[in-house]
Formats: C-alpha cells, structure tokens, sequence
C-alpha cells in the first residue's frame, strides 16, 4: 500500500480546486434529477420499481454517457458509470429512489430551489446529491489525469430505501464486486458499525369490530419513519382527552381526532413524536372493544413512548455501539383489515434470533400475525483496517478535524458489499435532516462532502 504524503496533499488541492469549477455544472445536475419524484410505485415491464426510479436512473446513465464514461445497468435496477483499468475495483455505492415528501415543506419537496446558498428538497442529501457528486469526483480524476491502480465505479441503485432489493439483485446476478469502497450516505468520519435490523408488517383481518365503530384509523409515510401524522375517524362521539397537537372535528354524525407530531428517522426514533402514539393516548379512556381495542392495546403497551424496546423485551445496550431502537412507522385500520410496521435495530451485543423471537410473541399474544418480516446484517469493519484508516485520514486531511469513526443506529448500502463502510455526507453536529420534511444542505457543506468524496475516491483507487 503506497503511503499518502505530500503529492497526495497536492492531488487533494486539485481536486478540490477542478470541483469548484465543475460547480455550477453538478448543482445544476443534481438539481434535475431532484426534481424527478422517485419514489418506488408500481412495476412496469421496463421498470421494476416504478417510472419514478426507472427515470432517475435514465437521468443518471445519460449523465454518465454525456461525461464519456462507460455506464451499465442490471435490468433496470441499478445502474454504474464507471472509469479506468486494473482487475480491482473501487466501489460508490448511492442510490436515486427517495422517501415520500410527506407534509410540511417551505419550498416544494421536488422543485430544488436554492435560497440564500442553501438547496432544498428530496434527494439533496440522501442521496442524490452525494451520488452525482461522486460522478463529477470521478470527471475531475480522470481530466486532472491522476494515476490510479483500481478502476472506480460509481453505482447508484433504484431501491434502496425500501429494502436495497436492487444491490441484492446486483450480487445474486453475479456483476462485478468491488474490491474496497464506501457510500456516501450517512456521516462522516466513517461509519465502521451498523446495527443489526428487524423489520415487521403484522396485521390480521377484522373480524370483531368492537362496541365503537372505527371507520378509519391510519397514519405514517414509511416504515422507517416516525409516524408525523395520524388520524381517526369514528361514527358517534367519544371522549377525547385534550392534548398539544391533537384537534378534535365533529360534523356528520361522525368524531375525527387527528394527531400532528415530529417526524424523525427509524434508526433514531427518540427524536421525534409518533402522531399514532399521541392519538391513542388521547382516546384510551374509550372502551372500544374489538380488533381495534386489540390495536389500540398493543401500541400503547408494547411500544408507547418508549423507543429502546424495553416493553417488547429486546433491550439491549452496548457502550460502543449504542442502544437498541424501536419504531412504529405506519399503522392502518379501515374496519376490514389492520396492520401496522415495526422497525427495530440493535447494537452488537444483541441476539438477532432471541430479538425476532420476543417480538413475533408478543405480536401473536395480540391475536395478530407476522404478515412480512425482514432482516439485515449488521456491518463491522474494523477501525485499523485499511479501509477506515485511508478514509478518516482523508477526512482529517480535508476538514482539519481529527475524529473517531463512529457506530450508527442506521442502516446503508454498505451492509450489501464486503470491504464497504458509510462516508459521509453529513458533518458531525449537523441537523438531521435526512427523510423530514425540509431536507436541505447549505452548498458550501455539499461541495466540501463532495471535495472529500473526490480525494477518497481517488485514495482507495491506490494500492
């Protein structure tokens, strides 16, 4: 492994340098597949995962074509550009499928508007603002002429927020596997730890519906978000306990509660207010009886407003890697059928198997079933291998800072590829903005994640 001294440094600066010229090129490229509404819908022939991602990704193998790279795509799915020679390869790995909007916006959730140096909008950050960054880091090694022992690959998947199933497709179809690589989907330094991840849809039929007639209770916008929104719609009166953010409406025979909270990320569940929870809690005095009551019981009981597990049991704590997390994202009950989304993460000391055991329990315990379950893998790359080492000496060399590469509750793509960690794009200390309402990024932060991407890319592409 060639050591990085003084003409590293100097590469870095033109780098960082070619970067700033290519500015307003890749804003303006970013901006427009922002404004493509890739969220997952339903498959058509030539588009797996909706037309949403099937035109991102279009949008990006057309970048990758225009820049005079060499591009290819797993049937629709996933896509690379990628630039130079050697039998290894360097692998960045982002993806163009976004969240759901959702409700709240100051400016328009795909409209990619720049306001006072700061862009707003899905995708801005997670992740495709960080992927075609890495597209023009690739476009500045390769004009600046800077040798190179690795081939880099850029790759960016249609599915990744909501299961990665496109990586999964990639590596069970047998396409090329990088040798060492990141994603620039999460924070820096480096993420060296990811908690491991139990996901459940559970639900059942309707069969008793109670002594009050629920018409509709529902809310949530992703399994992997805090629930922001509720509501519940009754026929008849009922008692509603008066509460912040819960409003009350009666017209029509009918009682309708509906709940606003604060929306958060799955893997950081205490930092948000479930709506659902807030509802429920607001109504609980009402004897509902049924499948709803049944419903009502178990979230209140088993999740409420605790957010480490403890009421289902699979409590866990580990100093290095943090405490175990539960979220309830969507929940639904329209008198013929209910469900609702657990999403839980736990640090290294957990047991998966005792974790899915407890929670199926206690779900079956409530006369409902499993309908889906899914886990992933917890990721672990140890902070003196050669990987995390080369990239938080980038990010010391770039930023100045000399930071620990941390664990997270959250899970990336990276967990999908061996030799792979999260790098970036969030600086530590920075608002978490990432699957809320109002995602943004100041463009000044942007470049720089992306300046650092760039010396990255071009740092794991040396023996």
């Amino acid at each position: 492994m060639k050591e990085s001294g003084e003409y590293f440094g100097m590469s870095y600066e033109m780098l960082n340098e070619k970067l700033l010229e290519l500015q307003d090129e890749m804003i303006a490229a970013i901006q427009q597949n922002m404004r493509i509404e890739s969220v997952k819908g339903e498959p058509l022939p030539d588009a797996p995962y909706g037309a949403g991602p099937k035109a991102a990704l279009d949008d990006m193998l057309a970048l990758g074509e225009k820049l005079g790279f060499r591009t290819g795509h797993a049937d629709n799915r996933i896509g690379w550009i990628e630039y130079g020679d050697g039998e290894e390869m360097v692998g960045i790995l982002g993806h163009i499928d976004v969240v759901p909007a959702g409700e709240g916006w100051k400016y328009p959730a795909y409209g990619a508007e720049i306001h006072d140096g700061v862009l707003w909008g899905r995708g801005c950050l997670d992740d495709k603002g960080p992927t075609i960054g890495a597209v023009y880091a690739l476009k500045a090694i390769r004009d600046l002429e800077l040798p190179i022992d690795r081939r880099i690959r850029v790759i960016f998947g249609a599915d990744e927020e909501s299961g990665s199933s496109c990586v999964k497709y990639y590596v069970e179809n047998g396409y090329e596997m990088p040798t060492i690589g990141f994603t620039p989907d999460a924070e820096f330094p480096a993420i060296f730890y990811e908690k491991g991840m139990s996901n459940f849809i559970a639900g059942s039929k309707v069969y008793d519906k109670g002594e009050i007639e629920v018409e509709y209770f529902g809310g949530g916008i992703a399994a992997n978000i805090v629930t922001p929104a509720c509501k519940l719609i009754v026929n008849g009166s009922i008692k509603v306990t008066p509460a912040e953010g819960v409003t009350v409406t009666e017209a029509d025979g009918k009682t309708i509660v509906e709940a606003v909270g604060a929306s958060a990320h799955g893997s950081t569940p205490h930092l948000g207010k479930n709506a659902a929870v807030m509802l429920l809690n607001a109504v609980k005095d009402n004897e509902f009886g049924g499948d709803f009551q049944q419903l009502m019981d178990f979230i209140l009981e088993k999740v409420g407003t605790e957010t480490n597990g403890r009421f289902l049991g699979v409590y866990y704590a580990d100093e290095e890697t943090g405490e175990t997390t539960v979220n309830l994202g969507i929940v639904e009950y329209d008198g013929e059928a209910l469900k609702f989304t657990l999403d839980v993460r736990y640090p290294k000391n957990a047991d998966p198997e005792v974790v899915d055991d407890m929670i199926i329990n206690h779900i079956n315990s409530y006369t409902f079933d499993v309908l889906k379950k899914a886990n992933a893998k917890s990721l672990y790359v140890p902070k003196d291998s050669e990987l995390v080492t080369k990239l938080v000496k980038v990010y010391e060399a770039e930023t100045g800072q000399k930071e620990e590469p941390i664990a997270i509750g959250g899970g990336t793509y990276a967990k999908e590829f061996p030799n792979m960690v999260a790098f970036g794009p969030q600086f530590p200390g920075d608002p978490d903005v990432i699957h809320q309402p109002n995602e943004r990024v100041e463009l000044d932060k942007l470049m720089k994640s992306i300046q650092i991407t760039a010396a990255a890319m071009y740092e794991l592409a040396q023996k």
